[in-house]
């Protein structure tokens, strides 16, 4: 539910409360609705607080979408960006509900969380299941992604991130420090047809949570309709991994290149890792992973004041 310039006065407030920084994200738990979600309910919900951006059928072609970037949800594809499900699949309806009591930071999407009631959440999502029929046919909910608890960031971890970043070629989106603005950044397009800009990952505010059980998420999970793939799997690299010499000559400078080449050195080849028991090649794998995540959060930087006012906004685009 993306906000526009003819949304309702309740709506515009909540936006302000969230703009403003009075809003606490909160998890799906916490929203406790006292009776079950109910539909016919929702769709009077979703008439006043969505249909102006996602539109009357649910397409996300609303009167209000034409100027937005990016475009508001299409409930009709199934395809979902940010969930706790592996890529591909549909969201449960706690990721929906997370969604709409925290918006989505650098959209027009705000939090609802002050002006719908608990209530009215859980009824608009049960509405909002009804566009896709994907929904209906789904013989059993989907795996949620289990995250454990980070472990504490420190330099050695944020060093080993950094290869990690390197070695599975983040930067050719996001850029080798972190901003979007990658040699593979250009022209990227979203399942819907729409320009996909990678996310900046210098913010301190991303879309689906910057904290690092959210990040680790995200790597997992990938983001749906968007060139976001998956990366749970891609963490069992050995010593032995191609990397594109020419391509980070591009974006490194020698000694970072070296860097790298000393870290995979220092690693296990493929085969050995596939040899490792279970608990050893987990050990190995989540170490690689949460490493990742501290390096990327170390690239968050604060914003001055005209940032703390536009971070939320489409002029970060």
């Amino acid at each position: 539910m993306q906000k526009s310039y003819s949304m309702l006065v309740p709506a515009l407030l909540g936006a302000t409360v969230c703009l403003s920084g009075f809003a606490a994200p909160v998890s799906a738990k916490e929203s406790k609705a006292p009776f079950a979600a109910s539909a016919l309910r929702g769709q009077t919900v979703y008439q006043k607080a969505c249909a102006a951006c996602h539109g009357e059928n649910g397409d996300g072609k609303g009167q209000g979408a034409g100027p937005l970037h990016p475009k508001p949800r299409d409930f009709t594809s199934g395809l979902y960006k940010f969930r706790s499900t592996g890529l591909g699949e549909l969201p449960t309806d706690s990721d929906l509900l997370k969604v709409i009591a925290n918006g989505l930071p650098g959209t027009q999407m705000p939090s609802f969380r002050n002006v719908l009631t608990a209530q009215e959440q859980v009824d608009v999502v049960a509405y909002i299941k009804k566009f896709s029929p994907d929904f209906d046919a789904a013989e059993e909910e989907p795996v949620v992604i289990e995250i454990p608890e980070a472990p504490a960031s420190t330099a050695e971890f944020v060093a080993e991130g950094k290869n990690v970043f390197m070695a599975l070629d983040c930067y050719t989106c996001h850029g080798p420090q972190g901003k979007g603005d990658g040699s593979a950044a250009k022209g990227l397009k979203d399942a819907w047809g729409h320009k996909a800009v990678p996310m900046n990952l210098t913010r301190t505010k991303y879309r689906s949570g910057a904290d690092a059980a959210n990040i680790y998420r995200t790597l997992h999970t990938g983001v749906n309709g968007t060139p976001m793939s998956a990366f749970g799997g891609a963490f069992g690299f050995g010593s032995d991994k191609e990397i594109s010499a020419d391509a980070l000559a591009a974006s490194y400078s020698a000694a970072e290149v070296q860097a790298l080449k000393d870290y995979l050195a220092a690693q296990p080849t493929a085969a050995a890792i596939r040899a490792l028991d279970d608990d050893s090649k987990t050990a190995l794998t989540e170490k690689r992973k949460w490493a990742l995540v501290h390096y990327i959060r170390s690239l968050q930087k604060k914003p001055g004041v005209l940032g703390y006012l536009t971070e939320d906004t489409e002029v970060t685009k």
